[in-house]
């Protein structure tokens, strides 16, 4: 077995290959929002509530040195911009994957934008992660969006699934994109990626109802499984919330059931 399949091991359940991944990165692009003022909290929240693998930067690895349990997998997110500059769809590289190795992640992730100003230096740079993922055997979680000054917003279905390829293409071992509008094309890309696809959360929802309802909506379209950051840790039980996404990604919790778990705690 070679070093990447031993740790794509620690970053998603052994029984079902399916992932649930709790994203931590968003203190460097928007500041501490509600949620993530208080790291130590929030990485307690995915540990006990039962997330496959953490997304954090750098700084805040120290917060998993004290703990004294099982951890999830960890990547080691490398990609930042703020809302503070000019150009806040620019994702620049802010670590290596080698630094990753000597940090002890599991692995390592990557956003990129497509359509943005700087589409081609965010695709090199994902070209040179990827030769070096494959160097120093680490899995490589590719979050690839179809967002900037040359794409709709909302996106077209079709540049999500062609953003969904670029990933493939250029060396994903995760891919992680947004649920695109028609869940029949969600369907499509996943059954023709050679890789886990993951759907990310997005923007807050409405209700939590829609937000569980969404989650099995994707899954049934063959998603292996979820990154979501703000929908859980900015809901107002946090834990409970994952530990329930944890269920129907990886028990088949129905979403109408989940609601009144959710509801009955």
């Amino acid at each position: 077995m070679n070093g990447k399949a031993l740790r794509l091991k620690r970053l998603h359940a052994p029984h079902d290959g399916r992932m649930v991944i709790l994203p931590l990165d968003h203190g460097v692009s928007c500041g501490p929002i509600p949620g993530l003022q208080h790291m130590d909290e929030a990485i307690r929240v995915g540990i006990h509530g039962g997330a496959d693998a953490l997304v954090l930067h750098k700084g805040m690895l120290r917060y998993l040195e004290p703990i004294h349990r099982p951890l999830p997998g960890i990547f080691l997110h490398l990609s930042a911009s703020t809302q503070l500059g000019p150009a806040f769809h620019h994702k620049v590289l802010v670590g290596t994957v080698e630094e990753a190795v000597r940090r002890g992640a599991d692995g390592v992730s990557v956003h990129i934008n497509l359509g943005d100003d700087h589409e081609a230096d965010m695709l090199r740079d994902l070209g040179a992660v990827g030769n070096a993922c494959a160097l120093w055997q680490m899995p490589l979680l590719v979050m690839v969006y179809a967002r900037g000054a040359h794409t709709p917003s909302p996106p077209p279905d079709a540049a999500i699934a062609h953003a969904a390829r670029v990933a493939a293409e250029l060396g994903a071992d995760v891919i992680k994109l947004p649920a695109p509008g028609d869940i029949d094309i969600l369907a499509a890309i996943a059954s023709t990626s050679p890789v886990p696809v993951v759907v990310a959360g997005g923007s807050k929802a409405p209700n939590v109802q829609a937000l569980l309802e969404r989650v099995e909506m994707v899954l049934q379209a063959g998603a292996h499984g979820v990154a979501m950051g703000r929908n859980i840790f900015q809901f107002e039980q946090p834990e409970k919330l994952l530990c329930i996404i944890t269920a129907m990604v990886h028990a088949g919790l129905p979403a109408s059931q989940a609601v009144e778990e959710l509801a009955g705690s």
